[in-house]
């Protein structure tokens, strides 16, 4: 038991030792955040290393003692270097380091690939003044071919604080130290950039590695979402305004306009975000939706004070141009100090002691993004009022097109209607004078000087397709005078139109067939006397035509044969639902035309 006792101590105690001695050397994070500082400037995806051997050339090493110094140098930084190895050359180098006795200073010359961070050659001239091997121009070799291993940018700071190789620009001021050692292990180890994911994450957190990395990227995409959500939001804005009312109520017009309210917390939010970076998705929840119910209250009170004050200037402008100039004005105006004008007594109620330093930093005063911000809206809506006019305009210029166009159409198919119509008068007309030439020689020179009149009607109206009641009348006169010739005593007829109906306009040709119908499938059926009547009268705002005739009744549907699918063409044509034709049988058997509008109430 006593021994159980022991190894359970000896257990703990080793336990204890292991935690109070971890793992990760103590300037772990050092050498990170001299990478992070020093190999990365936000353009650079990957740090700058050798991918392949490197292959050194020495020129200047004139000595047994300076080719040890090199080699040296060599063996050393192999001891490094996981993922390439340094090799001596006398030909074909990528990395060329030449020592001369001037004094001349250093300069080297890098060849890069610089889509994958790669270094293709270095060129390293080393100007020394005392000899090869004392300790200044040692570490003064080493200084900078080291450096040259890798590109440095600037860090945030002037210097990263460790006082190392990859800390100093002076070689006297730096010392190879594990910093550096360890930095060009990192640097070229195989996993190296998980490495650097891993420490970057843990410490800073994502947001902070892509923009590490990819900052150039995440700008570019923060610039074409922005582009994107006010294009998309734009063009959404406009597709509606065809389903706007005009003249709306405060809460319409503040419900036709929440694509703004929607948009502008985003593209305030991508505007401020510093060097255009993608922090706004993964930053603080909090510091967004405050962001958010900020931009969409400032909104809300400019959308309110607009409604009430631009309608009643913007109505005075006739200009197109002015009314542009005026919106553009006013918003710029609501933006900027509305929501100043607004707050500020709020602060000045609520937190009094606060306005001092408010009014101190210039909180209240609107800065260069959120002026921005407020002109970009300002030229949207000016942008958005030319594209409505444009778009506005044409549609106006088709409207006009189709219009001409429908006119031309109605024209040409009346023209065929009429067309149709008259061979078919002729035919019946010519048919009765035809009965009559062997018969009575003055009923026939009678009937065809009442039709010669009938045609004139009908071509000597200067191609109009409208005629007033009376004239139309006054040719169904003519005709039933024709026929009345060829039928004698055995026809009849009568017309009755209210007086307030001889002025109206109908279609010509509109009576006409359907008297002739009645003689041709009325009364011409019969053999006793027939009788047609044509009533034309007002009925409330309609204009009805009946005409009556005591022949067989129609049948159930009286279309073929009886020229009504001419009517009813051609009143589609021009009254579309306005107009229709109804027929009864029996004792009061007529036809009825209807005209729908025709009067004022």
């Amino acid at each position: 038991m006593q021994q159980l006792l022991f190894s359970l101590i000896v257990l703990v105690a080793t336990f204890n030792s292991m935690q109070a001695n971890p793992t990760t050397k103590p300037y772990e994070e050092t050498t990170w955040n001299v990478i992070r500082e020093r190999l990365f400037n936000g353009e650079n995806a990957n740090a700058f290393r050798f991918e392949e051997d490197i292959r050194l050339q020495v020129i200047g090493a004139k000595t047994h003692q300076d080719s040890v110094i090199i080699t040296q140098m060599i063996s050393e930084l192999n001891g490094l270097l996981e993922t390439v190895e340094i090799k001596m050359v006398n030909a074909d180098p990528n990395f060329k380091l030449t020592i001369t006795q001037d004094s001349s200073g250093t300069l080297s010359n890098y060849r890069m690939r610089t889509a994958d961070s790669d270094i293709v050659s270095v060129n390293l001239q080393i100007g020394i003044s005392g000899a090869f091997t004392d300790t200044t121009s040692v570490n003064l070799i080493y200084f900078h071919t080291i450096r040259n291993l890798t590109k440095q940018f600037l860090p945030k700071y002037s210097s990263s604080g460790y006082g190392g190789i990859f800390d100093s620009s002076e070689a006297s001021k730096a010392e190879f130290t594990e910093i550096d050692k360890d930095l060009l292990k990192k640097l070229y180890s195989h996993d190296f950039y998980e490495k650097l994911k891993k420490s970057t994450v843990e410490k800073f957190g994502y947001q902070y590695y892509l923009d590490l990395r990819y900052q150039k990227l995440t700008r570019n995409l923060s610039y074409s979402l922005k582009a994107i959500l006010i294009l998309f939001g734009f063009l959404f804005f406009l597709s509606k305004e065809s389903k706007r009312k005009k003249n709306p109520s405060l809460l319409m017009y503040i419900k036709q306009r929440a694509i703004i309210l929607f948009i502008l917390p985003f593209f305030h939010t991508i505007v401020t975000t510093s060097e255009g970076s993608l922090s706004f998705l993964v930053s603080s929840p909090g510091a967004f939706i405050a962001n958010i119910l900020g931009t969409v209250l400032q909104a809300l009170l400019v959308l309110v004070f607009l409604y009430y004050t631009e309608p009643v200037f913007v109505k005075k402008i006739d200009n197109f141009v002015g009314k542009q100039a005026f919106i553009f004005l006013s918003t710029l105006f609501a933006g900027l100090i509305v929501p100043t004008v607004l707050v500020f007594p709020y602060l000045l109620i609520f937190y009094p002691n606060l306005i001092s330093s408010l009014t101190e930093t210039s909180l209240l005063l609107p800065n260069s993004t959120y002026f921005f911000l407020i002109a970009s809206v300002a030229t949207l809506r000016v942008f958005y009022n030319f594209i409505n006019y444009r778009i506005q305009s044409m549609v106006n210029q088709k409207d006009v097109e189709i219009a001409k166009m429908k006119e031309l159409k109605n024209q040409a198919e009346l023209n065929a209607i009429h067309s149709r119509i008259n061979p078919h008068f002729l035919y019946n007309s010519l048919n009765s004078i035809a009965s009559l030439a062997h018969i009575d020689a003055r009923k026939t020179e009678n009937m065809a000087t009442g039709l010669s009149e009938l045609f004139r009607y009908s071509i000597n109206k200067e191609n109009k397709n409208y005629v007033s009641v009376a004239e139309e009348l006054e040719m169904v006169k003519n005709y039933l005078e024709i026929e009345k010739t060829r039928f004698g005593d055995n026809l009849e007829y009568e017309i009755n139109a209210d007086e307030n109906t001889l002025e109206k306009q109908i279609p010509k040709f509109l009576i006409q067939p359907l008297v002739e119908n009645a003689v041709k499938h009325g009364v011409s059926q019969i053999n006793a006397k027939g009788k047609i009547v044509v009533v034309v009268k007002q009925h409330k705002k309609e204009l009805r035509i009946s005409i009556y005739d005591n022949g067989p009744d129609f049948p159930e549907e009286p279309v073929s044969g009886y020229g009504l699918q001419n009517l009813n063409d051609k009143l589609e044509i021009i009254y579309g639902n306005n107009a229709h034709i109804n027929w009864e049988n029996g004792t009061d058997k007529h036809f009825k035309v209807t005209l729908k509008n025709q009067f004022k109430s």
